[in-house]
């Protein structure tokens, strides 16, 4: 359920995603990898582009839901 719920906050802050995945990696609900590629990440640095996703996931990084995050982004393709 977690994972279904970020990715639909990730959906909500970059409707234009290329690519867009939340993995749990431990199965627990709260360690997730997510990756996103989109064209807002065009000429960021990585740390800003890191930002962005960090603001799209501000409450259940918050409320404890995430215990740890992992970031993959990159530019889309377009």
């Amino acid at each position: 359920m977690a994972a279904g719920h970020l990715e639909s906050l990730l959906r909500r802050a970059f409707p234009e995603a290329d690519e867009l995945r939340v993995e749990d990696r431990t199965g627990g609900g709260d360690h997730f990898q997510v990756t996103v590629a989109s064209s807002r990440f065009a000429g960021l640095p990585l740390l800003e582009q890191h930002r962005l996703v960090n603001e799209a996931l501000a409450e259940p990084l918050r409320d404890g839901t995430i215990h740890e995050l992992r970031i993959k982004t990159r530019e889309a393709q377009g």
